[in-house]
Order: C-alpha cells, then structure tokens, then sequence
C-alpha cells in the first residue's frame, strides 16, 4: 500500500515538473538543437517537446540516472540563468 501511494506521488510530482520544463526548457531546447549542439543525440531535440517525453526525461535521468550531463550541461552552459 505504502509503495503504490508512494509511487503515484512519485509520478504527480514528475509530471508537475514535466509541464514546467515544457514550459520553460522547449524553447532553449529548440535553440540549441538548431545550432547542431547534439548532432550525436537523436532524443534530445524531443527531450522536452510534450509532457509524456519530458517524464520520460525526467524519470531516465533522476530516476534511473542515465546520461544527466547529455541534455543537462549544454543547456546551463547556454542559459545559465
């Protein structure tokens, strides 16, 4: 029981910041993808372009911690603010 309510916290919370990160990274994302930064990242152009793809973002990196720095870096060293 404490594992499911755990688990549906878990994925509210996810998706709260999924519709942020739409919000707020598409748009840098798109930027970065047009100047060629990840030539050799297929998904990461769409990291961020609906909510389902930005959970499933958040849950490879936070989560399962697959390759944070691949989309991370280059988008702080771009806006840092």
């Amino acid at each position: 029981k404490t594992l499911f309510w755990s688990s549906f916290l878990l994925a509210i919370i996810m998706s709260i910041w999924a519709i942020m990160a739409v919000e707020v990274l598409n748009p840098l994302m798109d930027d970065l993808a047009n100047k060629q930064t990840w030539e050799d990242c297929p998904r990461c152009r769409r990291a961020f372009s609906s909510v389902f793809m930005a959970n499933l973002t958040f849950f490879q990196t936070i989560v399962a911690g697959d390759s944070w720095g691949t989309i991370a870096v280059p988008v702080i060293e771009a806006h840092p603010y």
